[in-house]
């Protein structure tokens, strides 16, 4: 039995619109905002860490979906066929072309949020550079 988690442009949407409401800093929210940048960055990081994880276990899957195949493919074939021939005819199968979507759309939503957590990192500094330039012109 395959599990697929589903992720499509709509996750990539939704998380950039949440990502843009953690990241607007002002006048008025700039303590708010910081003394919620630590939760902020544990809550993403903790998203990019599940999506890493949800990538491995369908990479696991994807193996296992493979050497069944291989089997299946090398014994149903009416002449005998070599094992190289098989991987590449087992590439074509729908069950693994799905798999490598989910791949490649959560290694997105990884890439999305490893940009992210840098964003949040530097945002430290942001945030200090806005309270010189408040102190700056409140002399």
């Amino acid at each position: 039995m395959i599990f697929i988690y589903h992720y499509s442009m709509e996750l990539l949407d939704r998380y950039i619109k949440e990502i843009e409401a953690d990241l607007v800093l002002d006048e008025m929210n700039i303590r708010d905002v910081q003394l919620r940048l630590p939760s902020k960055k544990h809550f993403w990081v903790g998203r990019l860490i599940k999506h890493k994880v949800e990538i491995n276990v369908l990479q696991k899957q994807k193996e296992e979906l493979k050497k069944s195949l291989l089997e299946r493919v090398i014994s149903d074939a009416p002449v005998a066929i070599s094992k190289i021939t098989a991987e590449k005819r087992i590439d074509d199968f729908q069950e693994v072309a799905l798999l490598n979507k989910k791949i490649k759309e959560l290694e997105y939503v990884v890439e999305l949020l490893e940009k992210v957590e840098k964003n949040f990192n530097s945002m430290t500094y942001d945030i200090k550079n806005v309270i010189e330039i408040l102190k700056l012109e409140q002399q």
